[in-house]
This record gives C-alpha cells, sequence and structure tokens, in this order.
C-alpha cells in the first residue's frame, strides 16, 4: 500500500503538528504502573514538550500550565521545552479523565483538569491495519487563563 499522508496538517488556526505516544514509566492508560509509587512519582501527569521557538511564539515557558486545543478538543497540561523540531508537539496518551489509586479498593478518582490526549487527536482508522489513528492532528498551544488548571 502506497504511503498517504497524515488525515490533518497544521493551518493557520492550529499551526502545530501533533503526536502522542508511550513514555518509559507508564504502560497504556496506567491502570497497573500508576498504582506503583516510584513510576507515578517519576511522571505523576500529562505535558505537552515543545521546541524553545514554538513556546516562545505560543507565549508559554517551561513548567507553565497551558492548553492544547485542537478542533476536537483541549488538554490543560504543563510545558516541557525539548529539542522536539519545531512544528511538532507531543503529549503522552497515558493521562486521562481518572486517576488509578494505589490502593485497588478505591475507584479511580477524576483528574484535576482535561489532559487526555486522545480528545484531541483524529477518530479515523488506518485502511490497512484498522487500528485508530490515535497518532496525530493539528492543535494550537496558549497559556491557560486562571481558573483553566
Amino acid at each position: 500500500m502506497p504511503w498517504t499522508p497524515p488525515p490533518e496538517d497544521p493551518d493557520g488556526s492550529y499551526p502545530l503538528r501533533l503526536t502522542t505516544g508511550r513514555t518509559v514509566h507508564h504502560f497504556h492508560t496506567r491502570t497497573k504502573t500508576g498504582r506503583v509509587g516510584a513510576l507515578a512519582e517519576a511522571a505523576p501527569e500529562a505535558w505537552v514538550e515543545m521546541s524553545a521557538v514554538d513556546a516562545e511564539r505560543s507565549g508559554v515557558a517551561d513548567g507553565e500550565l497551558a492548553v492544547v486545543e485542537s478542533v476536537r478538543g483541549r488538554s490543560v497540561v504543563p510545558v516541557r521545552i525539548t529539542g522536539i523540531r519545531e512544528g511538532t508537539v507531543f503529549v503522552p496518551f497515558h493521562y486521562g479523565d481518572l486517576d488509578p489509586v494505589p490502593d485497588a479498593d478505591e475507584p479511580p478518582r477524576p483528574a484535576s483538569r482535561p489532559r487526555a490526549a486522545n480528545e484531541l487527536t483524529i477518530t479515523a482508522w488506518d485502511p490497512v491495519s484498522k487500528q485508530p489513528t490515535f497518532k496525530s492532528g493539528a492543535v494550537r498551544v496558549r497559556p491557560a487563563r486562571p481558573g483553566e488548571g
């Protein structure tokens, strides 16, 4: 099957290419790794990785809360300035609306703010593998306003 471009490209309203993925500390939605103290402490919440150039253009700084928005939804997460390619941002997909809790007898508790990467991505499927394309989309990033996080 020939290569096909992503179903959504950045544009004037959503100028950054989002990619989502795994981190070294967690597996899937953290139902198990979120209960392991050392792993939960190493990566307690989602974040957005950005280049220094993109962060400056977006008006955000390292460690500040930012809103990552697509036409489908938003996440409110801290910024990490990294060596990621300019024009691309990364958000880990391990975090969602519910947090695991250390005691298995307790139900998961609601997250303190929206942070699910899959709320930002496209609901589509690869035509060959039939896997969902929860991996990319076009987004914009802006500083979080008081009360958003």
